[in-house]
């Protein structure tokens, strides 16, 4: 009976094991693991920068309407580019929404 529960324990234990090393091989990365130092000629909508994290990469995160984009973050354009698109979002929160109301008149009888 005692030799059962010593058996069951440790099965119990490797059954554990697996599960948590399976799990982390299903670990999915979505992230840069090499960057590229060419210029990007599609339109940059948006940005973000990933920090190194391995097996992440330091790099900066070009958004275009295709796909993004993972640029060295020492490249000249791209500390130009970056400027760019901050000016661009301080000058969009400066300009206040334009809105538009229109006057409804209501007539009873």
């Amino acid at each position: 009976m005692q030799m059962c529960i010593r058996r069951l324990t440790c099965l119990a234990f490797l059954v554990g094991v697996i599960m948590v090393a399976s799990a982390s091989e299903i670990k999915i990365i979505k992230c840069c693991v090499e960057v590229s130092d060419q210029s990007i000629t599609a339109p940059i909508i948006g940005y973000r920068i990933q920090r190194k994290n391995l097996p992440c990469v330091r790099a900066v995160i070009f958004k275009t309407a295709e796909r993004e984009i993972c640029s060295h973050w020492k490249q000249d354009w791209v500390f130009e580019k970056i400027k760019e698109l901050e000016q661009l979002h301080r000058a969009q929160k400066r300009t206040p929404a334009t809105t538009t109301t229109s006057s409804l008149s209501t007539t009873t009888s």
